[in-house]
């Protein structure tokens, strides 16, 4: 067992992935030795919070890397997505689950266009994912005359879509 897990090291140590590890984790010390507050459970928790939307999108794009694809439109599709959600809740009074759903919803639909085009018209996924990124932000820039949601429903700010009180 042991020779099988040094085995495994080795080829790991020879990998790229290897290597970032190594610059990520020479960086954190840097920034760690410049500034006390960096190596903190405070900023993990920030950075985490930050991010959080960027990690959802990535691990939604590592399933198209692992069945061996390329999507760069997701955040095009997220983004029509996520308007297209948030207009419908303003107009309507929709409530989260609702939101979700019609997010879902959008984001499949365009995704099965991506999906159509490269399984059925035999176009490489790179080519797709760069058109139908500029068509998607193209198109949600022109429906919407390139204005951003700054009114959310009530509940949303609240936190009320977590709990129910009565």
């Amino acid at each position: 067992m042991p020779e099988k897990l040094f085995a495994s090291f080795s080829r790991f140590r020879r990998s790229h992935e290897f290597w970032l590890l190594i610059v990520i984790l020479v960086l954190c010390a840097g920034l760690g030795a410049a500034n006390a507050q960096f190596l903190t459970v405070q900023n993990l928790f920030d950075l985490l919070t930050s991010y959080a939307f960027v990690g959802i999108l990535a691990l939604g794009l590592l399933v198209v890397l692992i069945a061996g694809g390329i999507d760069i439109s997701f955040t095009a599709t997220a983004s029509v997505a996520q308007y297209v959600a948030l207009t419908v809740a303003n107009a309507y009074g929709a409530n989260w689950v609702s939101i979700f759903a019609i997010a879902i919803g959008v984001g499949s639909a365009l995704g099965t266009i991506n999906a159509i085009l490269i399984q059925k018209l035999q176009i490489p996924s790179i080519i797709v994912s760069v058109a139908t990124l500029n068509v998607f932000y193209g198109l949600l820039i022109f429906v919407t005359g390139g204005k951003y949601i700054y009114s959310l429903p009530d509940w949303f700010a609240t936190g009320m879509f977590l709990f129910e009180v009565e």
